[in-house]
C-alpha cells in the first residue's frame, strides 16, 4: 500500500466521478502547472494494473516542507470540499505526530522530506477527493503488510517498516511481512489509519467496481506489488458475523443489526454545564446516544471524551453541532456495528394520568420460559406521577407497571 498505488487502483474503477482530467485539475490547483500526471498499464507477477506516474520540478530532489505548508496548500485547492480537507489534514497530521516523535522534535519543526514533496500533496489530496466523489461511506481492509528488510530516504538506510511508517502502525494491526523491501510506505500507513473503521472483510458484499494499482517497483518474491481495491455495497447487517460459536440470540430468531457511526473529541477547556449543554445539542442533531466520560489529558488536567453514535444521514449535522458548540478543532470517526432490537413506546394511563412505557421485543425468547418483551415506564412520567398522588418513587412504578399489565392487549405482547 503506497499512495500512488491507492489513488492508481481509484482510477482503474473507471467511475466518472473520479478521472484522471480530475486528479490533474486537483495537481494544478495544488503545485501550479508544473506537475505532469501520467498513467498505463503495468504487469505484476500475473496481476495487471494502472501505474500512476507524477513527475514534476522535484522529482529526484529532497524538498522540505512543514505541517503548516502542507495545510496551506490543501486550504487552496478549490476542489477538495469540507470533507476531503479535513481528511487531507488529517492524514498530514498523523505523519507529522509520527515524525516527531521519531525525532524527538515539536510538530511544526518537522520536515516531511520526500513526505511533503509534491507527489506526496497529491497521493493525500488526490485520495481524499476520491473518498469524498466517490460518496464513500466506509472503509474496510485487511491488515497490510509491512515488508521486511532495509529501505533508503532522505535519513539514509533505514529497516523496514520505516521508523515513521512503524509509529504510525502503533495500535493498528499490520503483518511484519509479504516480501522483500517496503510494502508499506508512510502515506499509505496513514491513509489506512485514517480512512479504515475496521481492519476486517465487510461482510455480505456487492462489488460493483474494482480497480488495481501497481507499484513502480516489481519484485520477484512475496506477493505482487499491487493493490486491489473495490467499490460496492454492503448488502446485509450481518457484516461482521463471527465463524465462532453462534449466540443465543443467533441460535433463535435473528437481531437486527445496523451500522452507525461512532464520534469521539477530546476536550479540555470546557466545564461541566457547557459539556452537558453539547451533549444535549448532539441529541437534539440526530445522535441515537450521546455521552462523555473522564479523561486525563497533558500536563496532567482532567478532561473528557464526548462520544455520540449517529445514522449516516445525520453524520453532517451531528459533525456541524459539534463544531458549533464546543471547542473541539478535531473529531474522529469510526464505523460500528449495532444489534438492535425492536422497540416501540406506549401511553398508559396510570391513577389517572398518562405514562410512557419502552418496550423492547426479544425475538429468540418466543416461545421460552423467558417473556418475549420487557417494558420500562419513563422515568420523567414516574416522577411526575407521583409527585401528583403524593406517592413514592416505586410505590408509583409498582403502580404504572400493574396499569402496564392489567391492559387487555397485554396478553398478546
Amino acid at each position: 500500500m503506497a499512495g500512488d498505488m491507492f489513488l492508481a487502483a481509484l482510477l482503474d474503477l473507471s467511475d466518472h466521478r473520479f478521472t484522471l482530467p480530475l486528479l490533474s485539475e486537483l495537481a494544478r490547483q495544488l503545485v501550479g502547472s508544473e506537475c505532469a500526471l501520467t498513467t498505463e498499464r503495468a504487469w505484476r507477477g500475473s496481476l495487471s494494473g494502472v501505474l500512476l506516474d507524477v513527475r514534476t520540478f522535484e522529482s529526484g530532489h529532497s524538498v522540505h516542507r512543514g505541517l503548516a505548508d502542507c495545510q496551506r496548500l490543501i486550504e487552496r485547492a478549490s476542489l477538495l470540499g469540507p470533507r476531503a480537507q479535513n481528511t487531507a489534514k488529517q492524514v498530514f497530521e498523523r505523519i507529522a505526530r509520527a515524525e516527531a516523535h521519531v525525532h524527538g522534535c515539536g510538530l511544526q519543526e518537522v520536515h516531511f522530506h520526500e513526505v511533503g514533496a509534491v507527489d506526496a500533496l497529491i497521493d493525500v489530496c488526490g485520495a481524499a477527493l476520491a473518498v469524498e466523489r466517490l460518496e464513500v461511506a466506509a472503509v474496510f481492509s485487511t491488515p497490510p503488510v509491512t515488508g521486511t528488510g532495509t529501505v533508503e530516504c532522505a535519513h539514509g538506510q533505514l529497516p523496514v517498516p520505516a521508523p515513521g511508517t512503524a509509529e504510525i502502525l502503533r495500535g493498528m494491526p499490520h503483518h511484519l511481512g509479504g516480501g522483500s523491501g517496503e510494502r508499506l510506505t508512510p502515506t499509505g500507513a496513514a491513509l489506512l489509519a485514517e480512512l479504515v473503521g475496521e481492519f476486517q472483510a465487510p461482510g455480505d458484499f456487492v462489488s460493483e467496481r474494482i480497480g488495481y494499482g501497481a507499484g513502480h517497483r516489481d519484485p520477484k518474491d512475496g506477493p505482487p506489488n499491487i493493490l486491489r481495491v473495490q467499490l460496492g455495497r454492503v448488502t446485509s447487517a450481518d457484516r461482521a458475523a463471527s465463524s465462532g460459536p453462534r449466540s443465543e440470540a443467533e441460535a433463535g430468531a435473528s437481531v437486527p443489526r445496523g451500522m452507525a457511526w461512532l464520534m469521539e473529541c477530546t476536550l479540555d477547556d470546557m466545564t461541566g454545564e457547557e459539556v452537558g449543554h453539547l451533549l444535549g445539542r448532539l441529541r437534539q442533531a440526530g445522535a441515537l446516544e450521546a455521552w462523555s466520560h473522564a479523561v486525563q489529558m497533558k500536563k496532567d488536567r482532567p478532561g473528557v471524551v464526548v462520544s455520540a453514535l449517529v445514522r449516516q444521514e445525520q453524520r453532517a449535522d451531528l459533525e456541524r453541532a459539534a463544531f458549533d458548540h464546543s471547542a473541539s478543532l478535531g473529531l474522529r470517526w469510526s464505523l460500528k456495528e449495532r444489534s438492535e432490537l425492536q422497540r416501540e413506546s406506549v401511553l398508559v394511563a396510570v391513577l389517572g394520568k398518562s405514562v410512557r412505557f419502552q418496550i423492547r421485543r426479544r425475538p429468540w425468547a418466543v416461545g421460552g420460559a423467558r417473556s418475549a418483551f420487557d417494558a420500562t415506564p419513563e422515568y420523567d412520567d414516574i416522577v411526575a406521577l407521583a409527585g401528583a398522588k403524593g406517592l413514592s418513587w416505586r410505590d408509583a412504578e409498582q403502580a404504572a407497571l400493574a396499569a402496564f399489565r392489567s391492559r387487555p392487549d397485554s396478553a398478546r405482547e
